[in-house]
Parts: structure tokens; sequence; C-alpha cells
């Protein structure tokens, strides 16, 4: 190599050296900085991971708690194909329940539906007359019911030991066809 050639490649050398120490010492830092920040995120991952790992049980179990309990709630409410078979239902529930405690209805009402959000409510008025004891068996049938009524209002008289009673109950479905 000539004497030409030589400076060339040190004035290269130099060039270059001085490129890398502007240019990719920068670059190494920041990607060694990079590199530390994303391993760091990958230990705080790893231990939010292993503290739910070491809840899974609890909250597998909670979750089958709540299956549980939906399951039951769901069968205590009244089912149907339409607004219309489940008040009668509702009804034909209420009349039985009415027959079991030895009460003998007089009349009942036109139940009042109320559907809002696959949900409905049924509202059922039934008028009787019966002595306190049978009101009483009555009221706890309709508490004891596997399908859930809910008593709203209870009006009564009393006359010779007989009460004249107004019921007025409720009953409730999902997802009820439109």
């Amino acid at each position: 190599m000539i004497k030409k050639e030589k400076n060339l490649l040190w004035i290269f050398l130099v060039i270059l050296a001085v490129g890398v120490v502007i240019r990719g010492i920068p670059f190494v830092s920041k990607s060694y900085q990079s590199g530390i920040a994303s391993v760091e995120e990958a230990k705080e991952k790893i231990n939010r991971l292993k503290k739910l790992q070491a809840r899974e049980e609890y909250w597998r179990t909670e979750f089958e708690k709540i299956n549980k309990k939906e399951q039951q709630l769901l069968k205590q409410l009244f089912a149907g194909q339409s607004p219309e078979l489940i008040a009668a239902r509702v009804q034909e529930k209420l009349k039985m329940l009415a027959r079991q405690s030895g009460i003998k209805v007089d009349s009942m009402s036109l139940p009042d539906l109320i559907q809002t959000d696959g949900w409905l409510l049924i509202s059922q008025t039934m008028i009787f007359k019966a002595p306190t004891k049978n009101l009483m068996a009555l009221l706890e049938m309709i508490k004891q019911s596997k399908l859930t009524l809910i008593v709203t209002d209870v009006q009564m008289r009393s006359f010779r030991e007989v009460l004249s009673c107004t019921i007025k109950v409720v009953g409730f479905s999902h997802s009820v066809a439109k």
C-alpha cells in the first residue's frame, strides 16, 4: 500500500470512529436502556400473573358459588312462552296455595303485566274470606313457595272471626318472548 492509501484508510477509520462515538454509542445505550425496561416490565407481569395464579382457586370457587346461586334464582322464576301464559301460571299458583291453606277464593282480578329489558313482573290481586289461621297458612305457603311470589299488599276487615281479605302478590319471569 502506498502512503496515500494508508492516509485515506486512517481518515476513513477516524471518521468511522467518530461516527461510532456520535451515533453508535447513543444507539447502543438507548437499546440497552430499552432492554432493561422490557426486562423490568416482564418481571412485573410475571409477579402479577403469580398473584393471579395464587388467587385462581378463590376466584374459581366464587364463580361456582355465583353460578349455583344464579341457577337457584332462575328456578324461582315463572316460565312460559308469552306474558299471558306466565300470568296464568302466577294466577294458578296463587289459587292452588289458597286451596291448600283452606281458603275459598271469591274473585281474582286480571293480572297486571309490566315488561322491561327482558323481565316480566306479574301483579295479581285475590279477594277471599277466611279465618285468621287460614290467612296465616296462606302467607306461610307463599313465603315457602318454590316459585317466588312476593306479597306486596294485604288488606283485612274482620267480621265475626272471619277476615275479609284482599291480597296482592307479584311474580317474576326472565327472557319472555316479546
